[in-house]
């Protein structure tokens, strides 16, 4: 009996294995969301149109992912329809050109204790023509053999030669407030 309750504590304190492999993010499973503050409270954008494939693997007693993602910039809504125009004209986003913010990276985490642990996400963010090296901490949470990831990022407009936002009486501050959560599935025969 002693050695049955030995083997089952074992188990039970070892770190659990994460699922690893080729895993998806598909809209509209997962959200980005670009909140900018300016001198009369600010306003958020936010898209569903969101892509890319994650690939999960082994590393030095932890885990690594490799990461691709786009989030399509022509789908991103604030609420209001000159606005939404404004931020898709060449001056800023310009859509037509550049319909995609694009960030690939790497995720590593420690020994992850399932069914939640944090990881840092470190890579290269595009937006319009102009890429930034980026670190993004996240909290991951694992269901059976799905991942959901949370994170924020703080980048400026002018480090990607955006013109701060100003609009009559409205002044933007040069900061957007970049918040995700994505969902990944194993990648499947139709992906």
């Amino acid at each position: 009996m002693k050695i049955l309750t030995l083997a089952t504590t074992m188990v039970l304190l070892a770190p659990a294995a994460l699922p690893v492999g080729a895993f998806d993010l598909r809209p509209p499973e997962s959200r980005v969301e670009f909140v900018v503050k300016d001198n009369r409270g600010g306003f958020t954008g936010e898209t569903r149109e969101v892509s890319g494939t994650v690939t999960v693997r082994e590393r030095d007693g932890g885990y690594a992912a490799d990461v691709e993602v786009k989030v399509d910039a022509r789908t991103i809504r604030t609420g209001a329809t000159l606005r939404d125009a404004q931020m898709r004209s060449p001056a800023f986003l310009n859509t037509t050109a550049f319909p995609f913010i694009t960030f690939s990276g790497t995720v590593t985490v420690g020994g992850p204790a399932p069914p939640q642990f944090k990881g840092a996400t470190r890579g290269r963010l595009s937006i319009k023509n102009v890429t930034r090296d980026v670190e993004v901490p996240i909290e991951i949470t694992v269901e059976g053999n799905t991942y959901t990831a949370r994170g924020e990022v703080v980048v400026k407009f002018t480090d990607f030669g955006l013109p701060i936002p100003r609009f009559l009486i409205f002044v933007a501050e040069d900061s957007i407030l970049i918040r995700l959560q994505v969902r990944l599935r194993p990648k499947g025969p139709s992906s």
